[in-house]
Protein backbone atom coordinates (compact mmCIF):
# COMPACT_ATOMS: atom_id res chain seq x y z
CA UNK A 1 0.00 0.00 0.00
CA UNK A 2 2.79 2.32 0.98
CA UNK A 3 4.73 1.66 -2.25
CA UNK A 4 1.57 2.25 -4.32
CA UNK A 5 1.06 5.57 -2.60
CA UNK A 6 4.65 6.63 -3.30
CA UNK A 7 4.35 5.60 -6.95
CA UNK A 8 1.13 7.58 -7.26
CA UNK A 9 2.71 10.64 -5.65
CA UNK A 10 5.74 10.46 -7.94
CA UNK A 11 3.50 10.06 -10.96
CA UNK A 12 1.46 13.09 -9.90
CA UNK A 13 4.60 15.15 -9.28
CA UNK A 14 6.09 14.16 -12.65
CA UNK A 15 2.89 15.08 -14.45
CA UNK A 16 2.91 18.42 -12.68
CA UNK A 17 6.49 19.12 -13.73
CA UNK A 18 5.70 18.16 -17.32
CA UNK A 19 2.71 20.51 -17.27
CA UNK A 20 4.85 23.34 -16.01
CA UNK A 21 7.50 22.63 -18.65
CA UNK A 22 4.82 22.75 -21.32
CA UNK A 23 3.82 26.30 -20.34
CA UNK A 24 5.41 29.22 -22.26
CA UNK A 25 8.36 30.86 -20.54
CA UNK A 26 7.45 33.88 -18.44
CA UNK A 27 7.97 37.04 -20.49
CA UNK A 28 10.61 39.46 -19.21
CA UNK A 29 10.81 43.11 -20.30
CA UNK A 30 14.59 43.04 -20.58
CA UNK A 31 14.66 39.93 -22.77
CA UNK A 32 11.84 41.41 -24.89
CA UNK A 33 13.77 44.65 -25.37
CA UNK A 34 16.93 42.70 -26.18
CA UNK A 35 15.04 40.64 -28.76
CA UNK A 36 13.71 43.86 -30.28
CA UNK A 37 17.21 45.36 -30.38
CA UNK A 38 18.50 42.22 -32.10
CA UNK A 39 15.67 42.52 -34.65
CA UNK A 40 14.11 39.25 -33.50
CA UNK A 41 10.76 40.88 -33.95
CA UNK A 42 8.46 37.84 -33.77
CA UNK A 43 9.96 36.75 -30.45
CA UNK A 44 9.87 40.31 -29.15
CA UNK A 45 6.25 40.75 -30.21
CA UNK A 46 5.22 37.57 -28.37
CA UNK A 47 6.94 38.66 -25.18
CA UNK A 48 5.64 42.21 -25.35
CA UNK A 49 2.12 40.82 -25.93
CA UNK A 50 2.36 38.69 -22.77
CA UNK A 51 3.66 41.60 -20.74
CA UNK A 52 1.07 44.01 -22.11
CA UNK A 53 -1.69 41.54 -21.20
CA UNK A 54 -0.34 41.64 -17.64
CA UNK A 55 -0.64 45.46 -17.61
CA UNK A 56 2.94 46.45 -18.45
CA UNK A 57 2.59 49.85 -20.11
CA UNK A 58 6.17 50.00 -21.31
CA UNK A 59 5.63 46.70 -23.13
CA UNK A 60 2.44 48.10 -24.63
CA UNK A 61 4.39 51.08 -25.98
CA UNK A 62 6.65 48.68 -27.91
CA UNK A 63 3.62 46.67 -28.96
CA UNK A 64 1.92 49.79 -30.33
CA UNK A 65 5.06 50.83 -32.21
CA UNK A 66 5.61 47.35 -33.68
CA UNK A 67 1.97 47.13 -34.76
CA UNK A 68 2.16 50.52 -36.44
CA UNK A 69 5.37 49.58 -38.25
CA UNK A 70 4.50 45.96 -39.01
CA UNK A 71 7.40 44.49 -37.04
CA UNK A 72 6.77 40.93 -35.87
CA UNK A 73 3.12 41.26 -36.84
CA UNK A 74 0.97 42.57 -39.67
CA UNK A 75 0.95 46.37 -39.93
CA UNK A 76 -2.32 47.65 -38.50
CA UNK A 77 -2.64 51.40 -37.97
CA UNK A 78 -6.06 51.16 -36.34
CA UNK A 79 -4.94 48.56 -33.79
CA UNK A 80 -1.63 50.36 -33.25
CA UNK A 81 -3.46 53.61 -32.55
CA UNK A 82 -5.77 51.81 -30.12
CA UNK A 83 -2.80 50.35 -28.24
CA UNK A 84 -1.02 53.73 -28.20
CA UNK A 85 -4.13 55.48 -26.85
CA UNK A 86 -4.60 52.88 -24.10
CA UNK A 87 -0.93 53.07 -23.19
CA UNK A 88 -0.98 56.90 -23.21
CA UNK A 89 -4.02 56.92 -20.94
CA UNK A 90 -2.00 54.66 -18.64
CA UNK A 91 0.58 57.42 -18.30
CA UNK A 92 3.34 56.25 -20.67
CA UNK A 93 4.92 59.41 -22.24
CA UNK A 94 6.21 57.56 -25.30
CA UNK A 95 2.69 56.38 -26.11
CA UNK A 96 1.33 59.91 -25.72
CA UNK A 97 3.95 61.07 -28.25
CA UNK A 98 3.06 58.25 -30.64
CA UNK A 99 -0.66 58.92 -30.38
CA UNK A 100 -0.17 62.65 -30.82
CA UNK A 101 1.91 62.03 -33.94
CA UNK A 102 -0.81 59.82 -35.40
CA UNK A 103 -3.14 62.83 -35.49
CA UNK A 104 -0.85 64.74 -37.88
CA UNK A 105 -1.37 64.73 -41.66
CA UNK A 106 -0.48 61.44 -43.32
CA UNK A 107 0.32 59.63 -40.06
CA UNK A 108 -2.70 57.31 -39.81
CA UNK A 109 -5.63 58.92 -38.02
CA UNK A 110 -7.92 61.66 -39.33
CA UNK A 111 -6.05 64.97 -39.04
CA UNK A 112 -6.73 66.62 -35.69
CA UNK A 113 -4.24 69.34 -34.70
CA UNK A 114 -5.77 70.03 -31.25
CA UNK A 115 -5.50 66.31 -30.41
CA UNK A 116 -1.93 66.18 -31.70
CA UNK A 117 -0.96 69.11 -29.49
CA UNK A 118 -2.83 67.84 -26.42
CA UNK A 119 -1.20 64.39 -26.41
CA UNK A 120 2.22 65.76 -27.28
CA UNK A 121 2.01 68.14 -24.34
CA UNK A 122 1.26 65.14 -22.09
CA UNK A 123 4.32 63.36 -23.47
CA UNK A 124 6.54 66.35 -22.68
CA UNK A 125 5.02 66.77 -19.23
CA UNK A 126 5.76 63.09 -18.63
CA UNK A 127 9.44 63.63 -19.44
CA UNK A 128 9.72 62.84 -23.15
CA UNK A 129 11.29 66.08 -24.37
CA UNK A 130 11.80 64.61 -27.85
CA UNK A 131 8.04 64.94 -28.32
CA UNK A 132 8.55 68.70 -28.71
CA UNK A 133 9.35 67.96 -32.34
CA UNK A 134 5.69 66.96 -32.67
CA UNK A 135 4.57 70.39 -31.45
CA UNK A 136 6.69 71.96 -34.18
CA UNK A 137 5.11 69.70 -36.80
CA UNK A 138 1.62 70.47 -35.50
CA UNK A 139 2.32 74.18 -35.95
CA UNK A 140 4.01 74.11 -39.35
CA UNK A 141 1.63 71.57 -40.92
CA UNK A 142 -1.47 73.47 -39.83
CA UNK A 143 -2.86 75.35 -42.86
CA UNK A 144 -3.71 78.24 -40.54
CA UNK A 145 0.03 78.90 -40.23
CA UNK A 146 0.97 78.52 -43.90
CA UNK A 147 1.11 81.24 -46.54
CA UNK A 148 2.08 79.11 -49.55
CA UNK A 149 -0.88 78.25 -51.77
CA UNK A 150 -0.35 75.92 -54.73
CA UNK A 151 3.38 76.55 -54.55
CA UNK A 152 3.07 80.34 -54.53
CA UNK A 153 3.21 82.84 -51.69
CA UNK A 154 -0.17 84.32 -50.84
CA UNK A 155 0.57 87.93 -49.82
CA UNK A 156 -2.69 88.28 -47.92
CA UNK A 157 -1.99 85.21 -45.76
CA UNK A 158 1.68 86.17 -45.35
CA UNK A 159 0.81 89.66 -44.09
CA UNK A 160 -1.89 88.33 -41.78
CA UNK A 161 0.55 85.90 -40.14
CA UNK A 162 3.33 88.51 -39.96
CA UNK A 163 1.03 90.97 -38.17
CA UNK A 164 -0.05 88.55 -35.44
CA UNK A 165 0.34 89.90 -31.93
CA UNK A 166 2.22 88.05 -29.20
CA UNK A 167 -1.14 86.97 -27.77
CA UNK A 168 -2.01 85.40 -31.12
CA UNK A 169 1.26 83.47 -31.33
CA UNK A 170 0.77 80.98 -28.52
CA UNK A 171 1.01 77.92 -30.77
CA UNK A 172 4.12 79.32 -32.45
CA UNK A 173 5.85 80.04 -29.14
CA UNK A 174 5.01 76.57 -27.86
CA UNK A 175 6.19 75.00 -31.14
CA UNK A 176 9.59 76.75 -31.21
CA UNK A 177 10.23 76.06 -27.52
CA UNK A 178 9.16 72.44 -28.06
CA UNK A 179 11.49 72.06 -31.03
CA UNK A 180 14.37 73.56 -29.04
CA UNK A 181 13.64 71.26 -26.11
CA UNK A 182 13.73 68.22 -28.39
CA UNK A 183 16.99 69.45 -29.93
CA UNK A 184 18.52 70.03 -26.49
CA UNK A 185 17.54 66.46 -25.58
CA UNK A 186 19.65 65.29 -28.52
CA UNK A 187 16.84 64.27 -30.86
CA UNK A 188 18.53 64.36 -34.27
CA UNK A 189 15.56 65.43 -36.45
CA UNK A 190 14.94 68.32 -34.05
CA UNK A 191 18.60 69.38 -34.09
CA UNK A 192 18.63 69.48 -37.88
CA UNK A 193 15.29 71.29 -38.10
CA UNK A 194 16.19 73.91 -35.49
CA UNK A 195 19.52 74.60 -37.21
CA UNK A 196 17.63 75.12 -40.47
CA UNK A 197 15.19 77.47 -38.74
CA UNK A 198 17.94 79.50 -37.07
CA UNK A 199 19.83 79.81 -40.34
CA UNK A 200 17.08 82.22 -41.46
CA UNK A 201 16.34 83.76 -38.06
CA UNK A 202 17.39 87.43 -37.85
CA UNK A 203 17.48 89.80 -34.89
CA UNK A 204 19.90 88.28 -32.41
CA UNK A 205 22.64 86.40 -34.26
CA UNK A 206 22.32 82.63 -34.27
CA UNK A 207 25.63 81.31 -35.58
CA UNK A 208 26.73 79.87 -32.24
CA UNK A 209 23.46 77.99 -31.82
CA UNK A 210 23.71 76.59 -35.35
CA UNK A 211 27.25 75.40 -34.72
CA UNK A 212 26.24 73.83 -31.41
CA UNK A 213 23.39 71.99 -33.11
CA UNK A 214 25.35 70.71 -36.11
CA UNK A 215 28.90 70.23 -34.80
CA UNK A 216 29.72 66.60 -34.14
CA UNK A 217 26.86 65.08 -36.15
CA UNK A 218 28.33 62.40 -38.45
CA UNK A 219 27.26 62.11 -42.08
CA UNK A 220 25.56 65.50 -42.33
CA UNK A 221 23.60 66.00 -45.51
CA UNK A 222 25.18 68.27 -48.16
CA UNK A 223 22.70 71.03 -47.29
CA UNK A 224 23.47 70.90 -43.57
CA UNK A 225 27.21 70.88 -44.27
CA UNK A 226 26.66 74.11 -46.21
CA UNK A 227 24.65 75.57 -43.31
CA UNK A 228 27.43 74.75 -40.85
CA UNK A 229 30.11 76.20 -43.14
CA UNK A 230 28.06 79.38 -43.63
CA UNK A 231 27.59 79.81 -39.86
CA UNK A 232 31.33 79.33 -39.33
CA UNK A 233 32.13 81.88 -42.03
CA UNK A 234 29.68 84.47 -40.67
CA UNK A 235 31.18 83.99 -37.21
CA UNK A 236 34.51 85.31 -38.51
CA UNK A 237 32.92 88.56 -39.76
CA UNK A 238 31.61 89.91 -36.48
CA UNK A 239 28.52 89.90 -34.28
CA UNK A 240 25.87 90.48 -36.92
CA UNK A 241 22.19 90.28 -35.99
CA UNK A 242 21.33 89.27 -39.54
CA UNK A 243 20.68 85.59 -40.23
CA UNK A 244 23.51 83.75 -42.01
CA UNK A 245 21.26 83.10 -45.00
CA UNK A 246 20.19 86.75 -45.09
CA UNK A 247 23.84 87.84 -45.18
CA UNK A 248 24.48 85.51 -48.11
CA UNK A 249 21.33 86.70 -49.89
CA UNK A 250 22.28 90.36 -49.39
CA UNK A 251 25.67 90.12 -51.12
CA UNK A 252 24.41 91.13 -54.62
CA UNK A 253 22.71 94.22 -53.15
CA UNK A 254 25.82 95.09 -51.16
CA UNK A 255 28.01 94.69 -54.27
CA UNK A 256 25.76 97.14 -56.13
CA UNK A 257 25.96 99.63 -53.27
CA UNK A 258 29.76 99.26 -53.18
CA UNK A 259 29.90 99.88 -56.94
CA UNK A 260 27.87 103.09 -56.56
CA UNK A 261 30.19 104.23 -53.78
CA UNK A 262 33.19 103.55 -56.00
CA UNK A 263 31.67 105.57 -58.84
CA UNK A 264 30.93 108.52 -56.55
CA UNK A 265 34.51 108.49 -55.30
CA UNK A 266 35.77 108.75 -58.88
CA UNK A 267 37.28 105.26 -59.07
CA UNK A 268 38.02 104.63 -62.76
CA UNK A 269 36.41 101.61 -64.47
CA UNK A 270 34.57 100.67 -61.26
CA UNK A 271 31.99 98.72 -63.25
CA UNK A 272 34.75 96.30 -64.28
CA UNK A 273 35.92 95.57 -60.74
CA UNK A 274 35.51 91.97 -59.58
CA UNK A 275 37.48 92.02 -56.31
CA UNK A 276 34.48 92.32 -53.97
CA UNK A 277 34.84 90.78 -50.50
CA UNK A 278 32.87 91.20 -47.30
CA UNK A 279 35.59 91.77 -44.72
CA UNK A 280 33.86 92.39 -41.41
CA UNK A 281 30.67 93.52 -39.67
CA UNK A 282 30.97 96.15 -36.96
CA UNK A 283 29.02 98.74 -34.96
CA UNK A 284 25.90 96.60 -34.64
CA UNK A 285 23.13 98.49 -32.87
CA UNK A 286 20.54 97.17 -30.48
CA UNK A 287 17.13 96.32 -31.92
CA UNK A 288 15.08 99.48 -31.51
CA UNK A 289 11.39 99.27 -30.56
CA UNK A 290 11.83 95.52 -30.22
CA UNK A 291 9.04 93.10 -29.42
CA UNK A 292 10.35 89.57 -28.85
CA UNK A 293 8.64 86.21 -28.73
CA UNK A 294 8.83 85.15 -25.06
CA UNK A 295 10.74 81.95 -25.78
CA UNK A 296 12.19 80.10 -22.78
CA UNK A 297 14.43 77.35 -24.11
CA UNK A 298 18.10 78.46 -23.97
CA UNK A 299 18.75 77.58 -27.62
CA UNK A 300 16.09 80.05 -28.78
CA UNK A 301 15.48 82.52 -25.94
CA UNK A 302 15.86 86.10 -27.15
CA UNK A 303 16.28 85.14 -30.80
CA UNK A 304 12.93 85.97 -32.42
CA UNK A 305 11.78 89.60 -32.69
CA UNK A 306 8.38 90.23 -34.24
CA UNK A 307 8.95 93.97 -34.36
CA UNK A 308 11.96 96.30 -34.43
CA UNK A 309 14.90 97.55 -36.48
CA UNK A 310 18.67 97.86 -36.23
CA UNK A 311 21.76 98.96 -38.17
CA UNK A 312 25.17 97.44 -38.90
CA UNK A 313 28.29 98.69 -40.67
CA UNK A 314 29.49 96.22 -43.27
CA UNK A 315 33.13 96.71 -44.26
CA UNK A 316 33.79 95.52 -47.80
CA UNK A 317 36.79 95.48 -50.11
CA UNK A 318 35.98 96.61 -53.65
CA UNK A 319 37.96 98.17 -56.51
CA UNK A 320 41.15 98.07 -54.49
CA UNK A 321 39.81 99.92 -51.44
CA UNK A 322 37.92 99.28 -48.21
CA UNK A 323 34.45 100.81 -48.07
CA UNK A 324 31.86 100.98 -45.31
CA UNK A 325 28.20 100.38 -46.07
CA UNK A 326 25.47 101.21 -43.58
CA UNK A 327 22.97 98.34 -43.47
CA UNK A 328 19.45 99.10 -42.22
CA UNK A 329 17.36 96.09 -41.13
CA UNK A 330 13.65 95.99 -40.30
CA UNK A 331 12.05 92.92 -38.74
CA UNK A 332 9.46 91.32 -41.02
CA UNK A 333 7.41 89.49 -38.35
CA UNK A 334 8.18 86.10 -39.90
CA UNK A 335 11.62 85.47 -38.46
CA UNK A 336 13.50 87.40 -41.13
CA UNK A 337 14.16 91.05 -41.94
CA UNK A 338 14.01 93.52 -44.80
CA UNK A 339 17.29 95.29 -45.55
CA UNK A 340 18.68 98.33 -47.29
CA UNK A 341 22.31 99.13 -48.09
CA UNK A 342 23.43 102.75 -47.83
CA UNK A 343 26.84 103.82 -49.08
Amino acid sequence: MKQSFVRAALTSLLCGLLSIAALPAHADINSAVNAYGEQKYEAAYREFSQLAAQGDNRAKSFLALMTLRGLGTARDVKQGAKLARECAEGGEPTCAAIYGDLNLPGKGLPVNFPEARAWTRKAIAGGDQRAGYGLWQAYTLDPANQFMVNGKADDRKYNAIARRSIAERGDQIEAIDGLAGAAAAGYLPARLMLATLLLEQSGAGTTKQIRTLLDGIPNLSPDHRKYLALAQQVDTLGPSRAAPKLIADAIPTVMTAAGLAAERSGTPNSTLCKDFRLMSIKDVSAVGDAVWLPLKQPLVAGTYPVQGSWTENWHVYFCGAERVLRMQFTVDGMGGAFYEAKS
